[in-house]
């Protein structure tokens, strides 16, 4: 196979202004039933995160000792950021706990302690 004598042209990089404020991270880890996939978990993350959700981020996943068999540990770090002020940890906190509160009720999903 032969290669291009020059490289396939790219289109423009995409840029995105930094926030003004700085943005707040939660980690979250959750003990998931084994039926239910992790991009569901994180639709479900992203629909009632609330407005001020930016990013959610898999990044970990365990099976071992604290974890129930039929279940793993799935990890999410959660980005929350206003371009209008700073957030107080309270607001934060409430959008975590929504999220957690509909992860249990609608998918039986638990917060590992």
């Amino acid at each position: 196979m032969r290669l291009p004598d020059r490289p396939e042209p790219r289109g423009a990089p995409a840029f995105h202004a930094l926030p003004p404020f700085p943005a707040v991270e939660r980690d979250l880890a959750l003990v998931v039933p084994d039926r239910l996939g992790a991009g569901a978990v994180e639709a479900a993350i992203r629909e009632h995160g609330g407005a001020l959700l930016g990013e959610v981020a898999l990044f970990d996943l365990y099976r071992g000792q604290g974890v129930p068999d039929g279940h793993r540990s799935l990890a999410y770090r959660l980005r929350f950021v206003s371009v209008e002020r700073t957030l107080t940890d309270e607001e934060v906190d409430r959008a975590v706990g929504r999220v957690v509160s509909h992860l249990k009720e609608a998918m039986g999903v638990e917060r590992r302690g």
